[in-house]
């Protein structure tokens, strides 16, 4: 179920920036600023603007903090600078490529993966068709072109708001490497994921067509589509994957249409 969600500013300067990302989203925006979302019962979600960007904010007592894109920072600064350990970059085949790679990244979510891809010269087409987690990513895109250390990096990116579906069954074989990272079903006894994965678990819902992204996906590639899914998790209906990149906690399942340039 996806949960309730209004804009709100953190203070009275944000006002009109919340009311402009407000329109944009197609969601009510509150007339007040909001500087302690704790103190709220509802809604259950809010799209924060503040002088730190654009975040994803719970309310109500004991809600976790804000989640933004930093790409400077904190988790995803870390996984840039480690990214040549990255068993995702293992996966698409990067250190195989005789040339950099065009991938299309049919579920970019909070950008992470892209982020670390585009550290390989990799030129990337980002697809978030959730409205509020593509505000998030282009908000954080748009600081973090700012960033010295990132600006190569975002030069190489393009954020599509919007289904890759339907540009994925236009467009046979015009990219290198499809990467599908679909939000699965939460199973109950399933161990606590990050506070990233829950909200926006909660703003997203399931995605249920995650086997007609594969069989799209493997139309639009040339060279191969990269599905990453939880560790013991079945591959998704449809071809067997050609092999498997596994980690501790989730792996990369690869189908090979023909080997990388």
């Amino acid at each position: 179920m996806v949960a309730e969600l209004q804009v709100a500013a953190a203070g009275p300067e944000w006002l009109p920036v919340a009311a402009e990302v407000a329109q944009r989203l197609g969601l009510e925006c509150l007339p007040e600023p909001v500087d302690r979302p704790a103190e709220l019962a509802s809604p259950a979600l809010l799209v924060l603007v503040s002088g730190e960007g654009i975040s994803l904010q719970a309310t109500g007592k004991k809600a976790p903090g804000p989640v933004r894109v930093d790409w400077v920072h904190g988790r995803s600064g870390h996984r840039r600078r480690q990214g040549g350990a990255e068993l995702l970059v293992k996966a698409i085949g990067v250190g195989r490529a005789s040339r950099p790679l065009r991938i299309l990244d049919a579920t970019a979510g909070l950008g992470e993966d892209a982020l670390v891809l585009a550290g390989f010269d990799c030129e990337l087409v980002l697809f978030e068709r959730s409205p509020v987690i593509a505000e998030l990513l282009a908000d954080g895109m748009a600081r973090a072109a700012h960033e010295p250390a990132l600006s190569d990096r975002l030069a190489r990116m393009q954020l599509e708001r919007g289904d890759a579906t339907h540009w994925l069954a236009a467009h046979p074989e015009a990219v290198d490497v499809v990467y599908l990272d679909p939000m699965f079903p939460e199973k109950r006894n399933s161990a606590a994921v990050r506070k990233e994965m829950q909200l926006a678990r909660s703003v997203v819902g399931d995605d249920g067509d995650a086997a007609l992204l594969l069989e799209t996906g493997l139309a639009a590639a040339r060279h191969r589509v990269v599905v990453k899914r939880p560790r013991r998790a079945d591959p998704l209906p449809g071809p067997e994957p050609a092999t498997s990149v596994e980690g501790r906690s989730s792996r990369f399942d690869v189908y090979s249409r023909r080997a990388l340039p």
